[in-house]
């Protein structure tokens, strides 16, 4: 019986500061997106249809996802943040906390990464440096990818990620060396284009991020039915 109570006793104390742990971050997150939200409100939005960051494979069955991503998380996006961009470049810190690890390096479950996702604040002169854009007063910008778009602070993601490689000359990567976030907490968000979902507050399930993506899917039917059915598989395992 003594044992009983010490056990009761323990979870009374437990519960609160679970509670309490759950409300502090979703309280961070509002603020997170109160923050994020006012920085790019009043931002002039330029939409491009460049390709950015879309590396990897596009896997059209769960056993694809997992075998060709290091891991493949689910989570929520904390906060996101301006990064010091280059020319021609657009993009956008973001942290997410990771919710559950579907496949891949379980250690990550229950911690912060740093993802750097396509789209973000730059200037004029630097996002159009070498073509022959029309001469205007150099002024911040708010660049989006219409094929991946960023997602909102406090929305649901799901995705396949891997360790940046340092060494490759892209723009992307010495982004992320003059931001200093060369480190083993940054990673790669492989192909969001056709291999990220999303869950925003208004959804009742999961869907690509891209809203591009029916209508360049319609060129391969095969495709687009597998990513279906992955898409609907996901759903039914984790959207919870």
């Amino acid at each position: 019986m003594k044992k009983i109570l010490i056990a009761l006793m323990a979870l009374i104390f437990i519960l609160p500061l679970a509670a309490c742990g759950n409300t502090s971050e979703d309280a961070a997150i509002k603020e997170n997106a109160s923050k994020w939200n006012k920085t790019v409100s009043e931002l002039e939005v330029v939409k491009t249809d460049k390709i950015g960051n879309n590396r990897g494979y596009i896997a059209q069955t769960m056993k694809q996802l997992k075998k060709v991503n290091k891991s493949v998380i689910q989570g929520t996006v904390y906060d996101m943040s301006k990064m010091n961009n280059l020319d021609n470049g657009a993009y956008t810190k973001v942290i997410v906390y990771v919710d559950k690890v579907i496949s891949g390096k379980k250690s990550l479950q229950g911690k912060k990464i740093v993802l750097v996702m396509n789209g973000g604040i730059t200037t004029t002169n630097r996002w159009y440096k070498n073509q022959n854009q029309t001469r205007e007063a150099d002024h911040d910008i708010w660049v989006q990818y219409n094929e991946a778009p960023l997602p909102k602070v406090g929305s649901k993601i799901i995705g396949g990620i891997t360790p940046i490689g340092k060494t490759e000359p892209t723009v992307y990567m010495k982004t992320i060396k003059k931001n200093n976030l060369a480190n083993t907490n940054t990673y790669d968000l492989d192909m969001p284009a056709f291999n990220f979902w999303i869950k925003d507050s208004k959804d009742k399930q999961y869907h690509l991020n891209n809203p591009k993506a029916t209508k360049e899917l319609k060129v391969n039917p095969e495709m687009a039915k597998s990513i279906k059915n992955l898409t609907d598989e996901l759903n039914q395992k984790y959207n919870n």
